[in-house]
């Protein structure tokens, strides 16, 4: 701590060297204050702060302090803010260190001849330590030792595959049941041989792109036949439908869409009365098309999905192909359909009771003001196992039907003949099979 101060005392009292020894003093009062103001984290009383040793030991000439000077863009970190030559602004060591060597390359400068040793005079000699001689080996972590390399191999560009969300849905379920009687001949009680089938067929395709627009398609198929050796024809069809529907909707508020109904239904084979041969309906013998506009209420909870279509618009257009049906469904004499106007109502709706017990209902109600049509169809379904199912269905309807007959009066002219008649039926079937939901 005392040797560039006595330089300094020595160089004051020395007459050709007044100047000289004005600027010793004044670098020993900044070293006095450097010393002063670094934190003694690094020594104690016994051992004094060895980052201060270059301008307390004897005057030497330093590489640091040149090198920091000559670096290239090297600026004090009071000017710059950075300090390139340090590379950090929070270590208290790498702060004295660049002060140190700022203090000793203006020494060189202004009091060259203070110094008269060279760095490499003391380590020559032995009388400066350097214990970071041996070179640092790094600790090289395991994972950092099995790095995979990656094969030198040219990818090509791939561009980029965008798929379209796809709004559509697809789902159904198909059935098929059996039942079969056998009799002796020579059974006491008597009775008949007999076999029956039901299929039926359920698909469903919807669209929703869940913002404004529903889009919501069912195709319903039953076909049954029972045969009995003493019936003629022996196939005669106990389930008869074909059925499709399709309701556009779109969003208005809440659970209410505006919504636009067409339904297609008819039968796919030719049913009988009784046990004769009488036809009493077709193939589009009749067909019924159905168009509505109303709004439809969508409800759904845990358990419970349903929709209510209300119209106060709708028009039924009712065909009959074959000319011996036309009078049975209403139709003038010499036409083929009849059309009418009016309110309807569809809910349908599906219940699941338990987990293998479902209940979908279907209530259809139409007038035109004068008729009335009700239709509401039951479906049990009874799940046994994956495949296996029992059904029970129930069929009530009600239906004002107004007939139109020609006939000739006394004077031998054709008149055309109305009644109107109101009919309450009934349709129940019990079935136990195959199942399958897709």
């Amino acid at each position: 701590m005392l040797a560039l101060p006595a330089m300094a005392q020595n160089a004051v009292t020395a007459p050709a060297s007044a100047g000289i020894g004005s600027i010793v003093a004044t670098y020993a009062d900044s070293l006095q204050q450097l010393v002063a103001s670094q934190p003694h984290t690094h020594h104690t009383a016994t051992q004094p702060n060895r980052y201060l040793f270059p301008i307390m030991g004897p005057g030497t000439l330093y590489a640091n302090a040149i090198s920091q000077q000559m670096g290239i863009g090297y600026q004090p970190a009071g000017q710059s803010g950075t300090l390139p030559a340090l590379g950090s602004l929070d270590d208290s060591q790498l702060l004295t260190s660049e002060a140190v060597n700022n203090m000793l390359a203006r020494a060189y400068t202004q009091i060259p001849q203070l110094f008269a040793t060279t760095q490499e005079e003391l380590e020559e000699g032995g009388k400066l330590r350097n214990d970071l001689a041996e070179t640092v080996q790094e600790d090289v972590r395991l994972a950092e030792r099995l790095q995979p390399e990656m094969p030198d191999v040219e990818v090509a560009a791939v561009e980029p595959e965008v798929k379209k969300p796809n709004f559509w849905k697809f789902s159904g379920k198909a059935g098929l049941q059996f039942t079969q009687n056998y009799f002796s001949k020579n059974w006491y009680q008597g009775g008949e041989n007999a076999y029956s089938m039901l299929g039926s067929l359920i698909f469903y395709a919807n669209y929703n792109n869940q913002k404004r627009t529903k889009l919501e398609n069912t195709l319903e198929a039953q076909l049954g036949f029972q045969t009995s050796q003493s019936s003629d024809p022996k196939f005669r069809p106990t389930s008869n439908l074909l059925r499709l529907t399709s309701n556009l909707g779109i969003k208005a508020v809440g659970n209410w869409d505006y919504s636009a109904q067409l339904q297609l239904q008819s039968q796919p084979y030719m049913s009988y009365q009784g046990s004769s041969r009488t036809v009493t309906g077709d193939f589009i013998s009749p067909l019924y098309v159905r168009s509505s506009v109303g709004m439809d209420f969508n409800i759904k909870k845990k358990r419970f999905t349903g929709k209510l279509h209300l119209a106060p618009i709708s028009y039924v257009i009712t065909y009959v192909e074959r000319k011996g049906l036309i009078g049975r469904y209403g139709i003038h004499e010499g036409h083929h359909s009849k059309h009418e106007w009016g309110p309807n109502i569809d809910f349908t709706f599906d219940y699941k009771i338990t987990k293998d017990i479902s209940w979908h209902n279907r209530l259809y109600w139409f007038s035109n003001l004068s008729l009335t049509r009700i239709e509401n169809e039951h479906t049990f379904d009874f799940r046994v196992n994956m495949y296996i199912t029992a059904k029970v269905y129930l069929y009530p309807r009600y239906e004002d039907v107004k007939y139109y007959n020609l006939k000739r009066d006394e004077n031998g002219n054709l008149t055309e003949d109305s009644a109107r008649e109101t009919h309450w039926m009934f349709k129940e079937f019990l079935s136990l099979g195959l199942s399958y939901d897709f």
